[in-house]
């Protein structure tokens, strides 16, 4: 790409015409007991702008969990360079994670597992409780403060994690796949809580999602991964504020679902480690 690095930022915040996250020709190796090296992410080149909610799709094993691992800073490309604001990621209260299996901590109650992302950062137990207890109104869930992770259903468990990943006030928000394991209808109320708060908060959001019709409901681009490589790059010009029941109905969702559902289908079919590798399209 012809673009220079972006300039330094001030830690914690980003120049809104800047760019928040961006790899240069990243690329990343895992090597597998029985097939040695394999590629998870090939020479990859992707810039998001500050607050903006990018979407990756693509069929399982193409990457998009490990690009969402170096954006975070948990994994280190072999080559290449990630940075956000202009530097490395470290995770931290910068970049707030919201992961499939809600990872709460069973013997903290609901309101001590948001607190916790605040511990550490300067704030008197005043300010941590003040903030712990609006984020918890964001979410509908400051009457369940005093509970235990287990005495909630998924779909409250997952507007926890959100909240604990929200308290910090991050510029850089990743997200895991959260919703897969939520029945239909609360995956639908999840989607619109979190409608609301990127409107509220606009952090900079990559989110990884096997749905296409969950990107396109979410983003203002999609990305489709196959074999570790960014295949398309789809810009969602769905007006926002957004309302998943209006955007379904527009002419756009509808050929946007089809272009990448189409694509994504044929990679599957002809991918010889699927088990749908051969099958003809209906």
């Amino acid at each position: 790409m012809s673009e220079g690095k972006p300039p330094a930022q001030q830690k914690g915040r980003f120049n809104p015409g800047g760019r928040a996250i961006r790899f240069y020709g990243v690329s990343k190796l895992f090597n597998a007991p029985t097939t040695g090296p394999i590629s998870a992410v090939n020479a990859i080149d992707l810039d998001i702008p500050a607050h903006q909610f990018v979407a990756v799709v693509g069929p399982s094993g193409c990457g998009k969990s490990t690009l969402l691992r170096l954006a975070d800073g948990l994994i280190t490309p072999d080559q290449g360079e990630v940075t956000i604001g202009g530097h490395p990621p470290v995770p931290g209260p910068d970049i707030g994670l919201v992961f499939q299996n809600f990872r709460l901590i069973p013997w903290r109650s609901v309101a001590d597992n948001v607190a916790f992302a605040l511990q550490g950062q300067g704030l008197s137990q005043s300010e941590i409780g003040l903030r712990t207890a609006a984020h918890l109104e964001q979410v509908g869930l400051l009457r369940w403060g005093a509970h235990y992770p287990a005495q909630l259903s998924g779909g409250m468990r997952q507007r926890v994690a959100l909240a604990r990943a929200l308290v910090g006030q991050p510029d850089v928000l990743l997200m895991d796949e959260p919703f897969a394991s939520l029945d239909a209808q609360t995956r639908e109320l999840m989607q619109e809580d979190l409608l609301a708060l990127w409107e509220r908060q606009r952090p900079t959001v990559l989110f990884v999602t096997h749905s296409v019709d969950e990107a396109l409901l979410l983003a203002d681009r999609v990305i489709v991964m196959s074999a570790g490589s960014i295949l398309e790059d789809i810009r969602v010009d769905l007006p926002r504020p957004r309302r998943p029941e209006v955007a379904r109905q527009t002419a756009e969702f509808s050929t946007l679902r089809g272009q990448i559902w189409t694509r994504i289908r044929d990679l599957v079919l002809s991918d010889p480690n699927s088990g749908f590798f051969g099958r003809d399209a209906l």
